[in-house]
């Protein structure tokens, strides 16, 4: 009942009170680097690189070495650039930090840094809670921060959360500071820089080198990770080079896209006109493909990696699974509240919509702006109209006249690093007193309202924007759980002009007991030429019995894209062959290797680990379970998910001490996990402790109040006992928290109902009504009595 299937995309969305940074990191492993070449000529580096990347390289990678010959600007633009110096070897130029024996300290920890010969040495505390000397393997990124790496055994490498503050000291930096400034890590905390969650080897890997293989072999529990080339070269956006050359070498070969993997470039000759009466910009064809944004997407998302193997010229889905607009990784509107890497923001955008790219604001070797920050937009965007203060309505050259500031608003990531909200939109704070969305507007006046900034904006433009429906609405309605949300989220759903990824996050909220289109809308959903939609699709089926999971799932065991497919196979590779069709058990039974086989991919991971039992235990094989969820639980000792999922295994087994055992350790870790709170209240049941299961209900709802079944749980035993009126009391308060819960609700009506309260169960059917009108099985009821 409590077990809990997570699959690996879960293990980069969760967080919890904390912010986790960690896939920021940029760090790799290897023997080889590369030297930092800012002040070099290409010559220089074409030696360098030569003399650093000499060893074999795989798949038709042959080294960005090999470019310089004929593709000199756009080289000479790469070097130097953030995705050159992702990484490096740890010298005297390269090394921004001060290490002459300077100490930090922070929540009682003090970190020195300080040189031994040519080593750099960071004495710090550990994850045994001592302190030791760390030498400095590799240096990762180089603006605004740097970090640093260090070996640990089995392959692993590990990023120390101490980082240099590359910033001028006139901005706040030229200093070290932490991670997480506003909380204290301790030695045993899952975010310790040297538990899992700051592993570099399946964290950030993909991103930072060309041509990863992490290499795990779970017998040894160690990585053989490899690269072709340690930073972010020519070919990790082109792909292999080998026969490129070989064209190029050749040019008479009758080879496709001159030997390249696939086209990157934009064959199609179309332009942005810029209408000088209106304004507007349009361009003068369609795009015709989306694979650049795709391309750029790989790395530029928040996203689940599915497999080392990415296949160049194919979309983002075929190989990762982008996250969907959840709260709070975004705003209810869509806007950033945490890392996004833009991609997810950017598919949201009107630009995206009208055919823009990446590479039409940026310089894609160097990954500088267009023009600059003041100048990028003004490519399309007449100065004439949009430079001026009828326009922006702020001071001249000040900061609120800067195109960036109101449609491209940045949060801070990881201390000291600003990022650009790219879904480039015009400031709603309408939607902010509303929903509680950050905007534009209080990004800069932090010290007022949202309420003023709504006040100064229908000034300048009236009732102009307020008026226009936002999909922020409709999910904000289905967050805080409003009256008739879905009715919001249909109109979402429906609307034809809607970004794909939005239409994805609002299939996997409707709920198919309250909307009468919800059947309707999934039926759209696993059609949708959009892979993002699709899998939504299928997300939402869990909330559906296991036969109608099956009955829509299957088709999309055959989907083309194999991260659809994927979700396709985690819902039907467990059904019993049994009264199958031939080509149905075939089906299941592809779906079921392919599925186990993903899950194999994600096994240097606790919670990989542990799907692993969980599949098991859907092929009744709980020997094999066990085995799987105690090698999750010694990779991980933090992962109480994976202690809940092993609990329950225990419930199955019938061994119920040790489950409950197994579930007072994960209270002892975190006293606010409900649901092994809620797991543990049955045990206590199962074993006849009625009263013990009674208390341990009653601290959950008194700690972790946010959880409505805590209360409905708590209220349910209330009841049982005979304290009906105290049961109803538990209920009223529990919906002052949260307002039309619907199972709170029932209860209440069941109780009243039972008790002959008729007046009592009438006001709450009504209150269910006006939450849920589209529930005829309230109707009925109403009808009825």
């Amino acid at each position: 009942m409590f077990n809990i299937h997570l699959n690996i995309f879960s293990l980069i969305m969760v967080a919890n009170h904390k912010s986790i940074y960690i896939l920021k990191l940029l760090v790799f492993v290897s023997l080889i680097s590369i030297i930092s070449c800012k002040n070099k000529t290409i010559e220089e580096y074409s030696a360098l690189q030569i003399e650093l990347n000499n060893h074999k390289h795989d798949e038709g990678f042959v080294g960005s070495a090999n470019c310089i010959e004929c593709h000199k600007t756009e080289y000479k633009e790469w070097v130097g650039s953030d995705h050159q110096l992702a990484m490096q070897l740890p010298t005297d130029s390269t090394v921004l930090g001060d290490f002459n024996n300077t100490k930090y300290t922070i929540y009682g920890v003090t970190s020195t840094f300080f040189k031994r010969d040519s080593l750099f040495i960071i004495n710090t505390q550990g994850p045994d809670g001592k302190n030791h000397d760390f030498e400095v393997k590799y240096t990762f990124g180089v603006y605004p921060l740097q970090q640093y790496l260090v070996n640990f055994p089995q392959g692993k490498l590990q990023v120390l959360t101490p980082f240099w503050d590359a910033r001028s000291k006139e901005d706040g930096g030229q200093k070290w500071q932490h991670l997480y400034p506003d909380e204290f890590i301790a030695s045993h905390d899952e975010l310790n820089w040297g538990r899992p969650l700051q592993n570099w080897n399946y964290m950030c890997a993909e991103c930072h080198s060309t041509n990863v293989k992490k290499n795990y072999n779970p017998n040894t529990q160690s990585y053989n990770t490899t690269f072709d080339e340690i930073n972010v070269s020519c070919e990790a956006c082109h792909g292999p080079g080998d026969t490129h050359i070989k064209w190029a070498n050749d040019t008479l070969q009758k080879v496709k896209n001159m030997g390249l993997v696939f086209d990157i470039m934009d064959r199609d000759p179309s332009i942005w006109n810029i209408n000088p009466e209106t304004a507007k910009v349009t361009r003068s064809k369609p795009r015709t493909t989306n694979m650049q944004v795709e391309w750029c997407g790989r790395c530029h998302s928040r996203r689940t990696q599915l497999t080392d193997e990415y296949t160049f010229g194919k979309m983002l889905e075929h190989t990762h699974q982008v996250a969907y607009l959840d709260y709070p990784l975004y705003n209810d509107d869509g806007t950033n509240n945490d890392e996004d890497y833009v991609y997810g923001s950017f598919l949201q955008s009107k630009m995206y919509n009208k055919g823009v790219t990446c590479k039409d604001c940026h310089n894609v070797h160097s990954g500088e702006l267009k023009g600059g920050k003041e100048n990028v937009c003004f490519q399309c965007h007449m100065p004439s109209k949009y430079k001026t203060t009828d326009h922006h309505k702020h001071k001249v050259d000040g900061t609120g006249a800067s195109c960036i500031s109101c449609h491209l608003p940045k949060i801070t990531v990881m201390v000291v690093d600003p990022r650009s909200d790219h879904s480039m939109r015009i400031p709603r704070p309408d939607i902010s007193v509303k929903t509680g969305a950050k905007n534009a507007c209080n990004n800069c006046h932090t010290d007022k309202s949202n309420q003023w900034s709504l006040t100064a904006f229908k000034k300048w433009y009236g009732n102009k924007y307020d008026t226009i429906p936002h999909y922020g609405f409709a999910f904000h309605n289905i967050r805080t759980n409003k009256p008739d949300a879905q009715a919001g989220l249909n109109k979402v759903i429906n609307d034809k002009n809607m970004a794909h990824i939005v239409v994805g996050t609002a299939i996997r909220f409707q709920d198919y007991n309250n909307n009468p289109l919800a059947f309707e809308n999934l039926k759209m959903a696993l059609s949708s030429p959009s892979p993002l939609v699709r899998r939504a699709g299928l997300e939402s089926l869990r909330a559906l019995p296991k036969e109608q999971q099956f009955q829509y799932a299957l088709p999309l065991a055959k989907d083309t894209v194999y991260g659809v497919r994927h979700f396709a196979n985690s819902l039907i590779y467990d059904v019993p062959s049994t009264n199958l069709s031939a080509e149905q058990q075939t089906i299941v039974k592809n779906a079921r290797k392919e599925y186990i086989n993903q899950l194999l991919y994600w096994q240097d991971r606790s919670l990989g680990m542990s799907s692993l039992g969980v599949a098991a235990i859907g092929l009744g094989k709980q020997d094999q379970a066990e085995d799987y969820f105690k090698k999750a639980i010694a990779l991980d000792t933090l992962n109480l998910i994976v202690k809940i999922n092993y609990a329950d295994l225990k419930r199955m087994q019938g061994k119920n001490d040790e489950c409950i055992t197994l579930l007072k350790e994960v209270l002892s870790i975190d006293k606010t996990f409900s649901a092994a709170y809620q797991a543990l209240a049955f045990a206590y049941i199962r074993k006849g402790d009625k009263p013990l299961a009674f208390k341990t209900l009653e601290i959950a709802k008194n700690i972790v109040k946010n959880d409505p079944q805590n209360h409905y749980y708590y209220a349910v035993m209330q009841n049982d006992t005979g304290k009906s009126k105290e049961a109803i009391s538990t209920i009223m308060n529990a919906l002052k928290l949260h307002p039309n819960n619907e199972q709170l609700l029932t209860l209440a009506y069941s109780i009243h109902s039972n008790k002959g309260e008729t007046s009592q169960a009438k006001a709450i059917l009504n209150t269910l009504i006006k939450a849920y009108p589209n529930n005829k099985q309230y109707k009925q009821i109403s009808n009825i009595n």
